[in-house]
């Protein structure tokens, strides 16, 4: 489980603080304008950091010329193999020991700095049980006494020497020790960071008999009883409607609840208990949810979203065959502005960093299988589903910050997001024509162009076009079976002279799109992928000298949705042509 809240509501001085207190593992992220930061800790201390302009360590030691630019690439394998990039780099005698341990001391410094007081941002805080020296990026034992740096080495103040706002927070940090308890006493919740002062054992009222009545609210200005108030004398009064205090028992914080009728929730979950607390939890806010079982079901509902041009927040469970994975990045081509979170069963934090790269705005664990139990599953349950509650209501808010509201705000968001994606197009339309800087390789340019194709379609197949067939070179997507689709697509050949989709396209050089004839040739070609039937296909010539010297196939055949617009493929394969046609002919496999 995590800890979400907002920096308005508890610094970054404070949070790094209480997981020091509490001796946490995990990572802590912050997003605000300038994209999403990132902090590591390893029993409470301070292992690493990263931001957008600083994403990995390696970068970070070119950037300050520490490593010579020749030696990123043979770093990158070695961590790739299981050497951390960090460890990698003293071994090749590329930076001494200290010199690593000041760099990354630098980095750490460097991105928390400009965090300590913004009051600007988001934060999550993702437990996990363990974190490898790859996680890490360096062996931290090996490089630090300590095994990393705790509050006061980074954000200052003397050795030993409490921070202000520690010293202010001490007395609610007690009932923290719980968190370190092990062994035979009580099991405490992941990230159950109880912030509110703990009752003295053997104090207090006794518990009655009967189930009491729900607290009445505390009257204005006041905080409940189990919270604790961190806006201080000094900090204005918080606006009406919005709750600047923690949910104790979850470590979680309340906040506002815009009046709108955007606001929908999609939940794929296969575990029946969780779908039932996350209705009970998003029934009292009055938010629509569907909740679904099966990810097709859950794919569907979400298409009638995007034809309605509706704003949604949508939770996916993460599954070992990659659908819900599929199913975001479906999500994000279609509108990356649409909010997604994946729900994981235990914390991976590799597993996570390639979730945050295929788009997903958020990753969240479940309770485990131990914490479930007949005495806490309820309690745990209700916890969690208050997690996926916090988020949507914060990415409502966001909504209609960014939009106005209103009956056409659907509309305007949707059309944003369209206008976004053609400039991302660009920007990658530029990285990828770099990339063909050696047209000579015709397996470089080939996986070029089928890397940005896997952007836009579900399924893909490259061909060259030679005077008497088209000869496959490489393709992407579910083959239906266990092969892999390039090594399918490069076993293909399809007759020039068939009536086809293949021979169409390179007879008329003109794109094709929408629904395929019936022909032998076109049997050959879906059976060759795989045999899935896609609803709607693509097919674009590849130009150079006013002549289709190739042919790039795509499809829907995994998902079935219709397929989004393709502006910037269009663009990119105007310009391929070129590179195409000369890596074609000097491989020998041009026509």
């Amino acid at each position: 489980m995590s800890l979400l809240g907002r920096l308005e509501d508890l610094s970054l001085t404070d949070i790094v603080q209480i997981v020091f207190l509490s001796r946490r593992t995990g990572i802590l992220e912050i997003v605000d304008d300038e994209g999403r930061h990132t902090v590591l800790f390893r029993n409470g201390l301070i292992v690493n950091a990263s931001a957008p302009k600083h994403p990995d360590l390696v970068a970070w030691l070119r950037q300050r010329g520490l490593i010579p630019a020749d030696a990123v690439g043979t770093i990158r394998k070695m961590e790739d193999a299981g050497i951390p990039c960090g460890t990698a780099a003293v071994e090749m005698n590329l930076i001494s020991q200290d010199g690593l341990a000041a760099a990354v001391k630098d980095r750490i410094t460097t991105v928390v700095a400009p965090l300590l007081n913004s009051r600007e941002g988001e934060f999550n805080f993702l437990l996990a049980e363990t974190m490898k020296p790859v996680d890490i990026e360096y062996d931290a034992d090996a490089l630090f006494k300590e095994g990393g740096f705790p509050p006061q080495k980074i954000l200052g103040g003397a050795d030993g020497e409490k921070l202000k706002p520690l010293q202010a927070l001490e007395e609610s940090l007690k009932a923290g020790k719980a968190l370190i308890r092990t062994g035979s006493e009580a099991p405490v919740p992941s990230l159950d960071i109880a912030l509110g002062k703990a009752e003295p054992e053997g104090e207090g009222e006794e518990e009655p008999a009967e189930e009491p009545a729900a607290p009445a609210a505390p009257p204005a200005g006041e905080v409940a009883r189990g919270s604790t108030d961190f806006r201080g004398s000094t900090e204005p009064e918080p606006k009406p409607g919005r709750a600047g205090q923690f949910k104790v028992a979850g470590g979680l914080f309340e906040v506002e609840s815009p009046e709108a009728a955007f606001r929908n929730v999609i939940l794929y979950e296969r575990n029946p208990m969780i779908r039932v607390a996350t209705k009970r939890a998003f029934g009292k806010t009055g938010v629509k949810i569907a909740q679904f079982g099966s990810i097709d079901e859950a794919r569907t509902a979400m298409i009638e979203f995007f034809r309605a041009t509706s704003f949604f927040v949508t939770f996916l469970e993460y599954t070992d065959d990659y659908a819900s994975v599929r199913l975001l990045q479906q999500i994000k081509r279609r509108n990356p502005r649409l909010p997604v979170v994946i729900l994981d069963q235990t914390a991976d934090l590799h597993r996570r960093h390639d979730l945050m790269r295929a788009g997903a705005d958020l990753y969240l664990t479940k309770p485990s299988a131990e914490r479930l139990g007949p005495e806490a599953a309820e309690e745990e349950l209700s916890l969690f589903a208050d997690e996926l509650v916090v988020f949507a209501e914060r990415a409502f808010a966001q909504w209609e910050m960014s939009t106005g509201g209103g009956t056409d705000a659907g509309r305007r968001f949707y059309e944003q997001a369209d206008r976004e994606n053609v400039d991302r197009s660009f920007d990658l339309l530029k990285q990828l024509i770099n990339e063909v800087s050696n047209p000579n390789d015709i397996d470089q340019v080939a996986s070029t162009i089928l890397r940005l194709a896997s952007q836009y379609l579900d399924r893909g197949a490259l061909f060259v076009a030679r005077d008497s067939e088209f000869a496959g070179l490489g393709g992407f997507g579910v083959t239906g079976g266990s092969e892999d689709m390039s090594e399918r697509v490069k076993r293909l050949r399809i007759a020039r002279n068939e009536p086809g989709i293949l021979a169409d396209v390179a007879n008329s050089a003109e794109a094709h799109r929408g629904k395929m004839r019936r022909t032998a040739a076109n049997v050959t070609l879906i059976e060759g992928l795989g045999g899935l039937l896609p609803t709607e296909v693509v097919a674009y010539p590849i130009m150079h000298v006013e002549r289709p010297i190739g042919i790039l196939y795509g499809d829907n055949a995994e998902h079935r949705a219709p397929i989004d617009s393709l502006t910037g493929l269009e663009i990119f394969l105007s310009q391929a042509g070129y590179a195409f046609g000369k890596a074609a002919a000097a491989s020998g496999r041009g026509g």
